[in-house]
């Protein structure tokens, strides 16, 4: 399509929304980068160990979840076709991060059900970013 189709109010709620909470991932991701001593003294001692045994590898699909997921959020906003391949990455980050969390730490002890819930929860809102990405596409939305 040489002309972008006409978009409904839902997609501008759902993208706002999308960008919004890509926005608080972000800052999730910038705040536990950089934790102070003081306040990583100031968590349980088991938690503590949680954050302070992150391998790289996680650090780095933790950032590309949420960077990406925040870029893709915003090409949804704008309406660009290059919000999908984002949106994918972040999807990628996510399922690394949480495959990680929920299967190679003790975190659901440590946090609790309700942290491994909000993981999947997290888990399944950048799937669907990317299936949306991709409908969008194949309506007509992007360009």
């Amino acid at each position: 399509m040489t002309e972008k189709s006409s978009v409904p109010v839902i997609y501008w709620v759902i993208t706002a929304i999308a960008l919004i909470w890509n926005l608080m991932g972000l800052y999730a991701f910038y705040a536990d980068m950089t934790m102070t001593p003081e306040s990583l003294a100031a968590m349980e001692e088991a938690q503590r160990g949680l954050y302070e045994n992150f391998p790289m590898w996680k650090k780095v699909a933790y950032g590309a979840a949420t960077i990406f997921g925040f870029l893709g959020s915003l090409g949804l906003v704008l309406r660009k076709t290059w919000a999908v391949p984002l949106l994918l990455i972040s999807l990628i980050g996510v399922t690394i991060q949480s495959a990680h969390n929920i299967f190679m730490t003790n975190a659901a002890e440590v946090m609790g059900t309700g942290a491994m819930a909000l993981q999947l929860v997290i888990l399944a809102i950048a799937a669907f970013l990317y299936y949306y990405g991709r409908s969008s596409t194949g309506k007509g939305w992007l360009s």
